[in-house]
């Protein structure tokens, strides 16, 4: 381990951000939030949903300034769940240090939830944005996996996070880095209704185009693995497909309105919108 690593090891320790102390008006919205019935997504479900076997969510992008941290914190408060997968891109960078109190707060419940009282399994996927895995495995419990097969309902599912499948970005990385600074100021300047933002996804060809490749080829992979469903992030695109028999999904990002996660009951699994709205 490199001396730079012990060293940030020591500033997260010493910062007490793994502690949750709270700020004032934090504590104010977390009784809020735990005053309120818990959501059952009847309307996606058909049913109401008491709690899930499985959630899959991506792309939270800690350290950005988009991170719509407060919003996953509070789905975490409002459903309950046996496993979290987090399918790549926690981080936006291995530059942890850009990371704030409340992204830190995110990372120190994820360690409570790998406690022995929750006893919940969370997986992490890593993404093309991540870094540090052996510093998070250590401080959070929490296992890394370039890919993860699970069993549902007899049926496999496979979890990658869909980099590798993204030929124009490895292609062209610096039209892709430049495309992707101007999608994040269009968020910037219109967070809650990203007008701007959605047309871009709706008219680029070259985004529709790359977002058609990841589906096509993780259907593909996933038919060479005999899975039945293949769970993507990285387009930071929701959608859902059946491709030749395979399902899939794409679990979208926290760093747009609304979020997305991916919900597996006993026997559905879904693609549920969670709007600020909802809280």
């Amino acid at each position: 381990m490199s001396n730079n690593t012990l060293k940030l090891y020591e500033e997260i320790y010493n910062s007490g951000y793994l502690a949750f102390d709270e700020e004032p008006g934090e504590i104010l919205i977390e009784d809020l939030i735990n005053e309120m019935s818990k959501q059952d997504f009847a309307e996606v479900f058909g049913k109401p949903v008491k709690y899930f076997n499985t959630i899959i969510i991506s792309d939270i992008h800690l350290g950005s300034k988009l991170s719509r941290v407060n919003s996953l914190l509070q789905l975490f408060k409002k459903i309950e769940f046996d496993r979290l997968i987090i399918n790549g891109d926690i981080f936006d960078s291995i530059n942890m240090r850009r990371l704030s109190k409340k992204h830190w707060r995110l990372l120190s419940m994820l360690r409570k939830l790998t406690s022995d009282d929750k006893k919940t399994e969370v997986i992490w996927i890593r993404g093309n944005h991540d870094g540090y895995s052996d510093l998070l495995t250590q401080l959070l419990g929490i296992t890394v996996f370039d890919e993860y097969l699970f069993e549902w309902n007899k049926k496999k599912v496979l979890v990658m996070h869909g980099d590798v499948f993204d030929v124009f970005t490895s292609k062209y990385p610096l039209i892709s880095n430049i495309a992707d600074i101007i999608y994040k100021l269009t968020i910037y300047f219109d967070p809650t209704n990203m007008r701007i933002s959605k047309w871009l996804k709706r008219n680029s060809k070259a985004f529709l185009r790359n977002i058609q490749i990841v589906r096509e080829r993780a259907a593909k992979y996933a038919k060479h693995r005999h899975a039945d469903i293949v769970i993507c992030g990285h387009t930071h695109y929701a959608e859902e497909a059946d491709i030749n028999g395979i399902k899939y999904f794409n679990s979208g990002s926290w760093t747009t309105n609304p979020s997305y996660f991916i919900g597996f009951t006993k026997n559905d699994v879904q693609l549920v919108e969670f709007f600020s709205s909802n809280i």
